[in-house]
């Protein structure tokens, strides 16, 4: 089977990402900045930066012929996957405020996992364990950001 251009898409996701980026760039500019803190723009306006440029990156190549390329058009188990892992992080992101981060995010790595066919059971848990504790313990910690706490408060 022939592979499959991704020029029209890689074109379309870098004049989304453009405009939102520039958004989000020029909103946090305004943001008052506060003595404790420091420069709270600082991790917006670096996020929005890298993006921008890997918008630019992508929109570059695509018009040059050098988009990316899939193997195959998503189709069967591969295409059911990709709507289940969207319809997945679309009931995350809608139950974390209530059930609580640490909570809804092992049962979303845990279902992540076995979609995408993690099937050994030690590693699968070690990941969806580990890792909302280590990024809660970092942001609550050492950033003081504030992540649900849901039925935990």
């Amino acid at each position: 089977m022939a592979r499959v251009s991704m020029k029209k898409v890689d074109i379309l996701v870098s004049l989304i990402l453009v405009p939102i980026c520039l958004y989000v760039f020029y909103e946090s500019g305004r943001w008052p900045k506060q003595a404790l803190i420091g420069a709270p723009t600082l991790i917006p306006r670096g996020v929005s930066a890298c993006l921008l440029l890997a918008a630019g990156v992508l929109l570059v190549q695509a018009l040059r012929g050098k988009a990316s390329e899939l193997e195959a058009p998503l189709e069967g188990a591969n295409r059911r996957r990709v709507m289940l892992i969207g319809v997945l992080t679309g009931a995350y992101a809608g139950i974390v405020a209530y059930v609580g981060f640490l909570i809804s995010t092992f049962i979303y790595l845990l279902l992540f996992g076995l979609v995408v066919g993690e099937r050994r059971l030690p590693r699968l848990l070690l990941f969806a364990v580990l890792l909302p504790i280590a990024i809660y313990l970092i942001f609550s910690t050492f950033f003081n950001v504030p992540l649900p706490e849901g039925w935990l408060r």
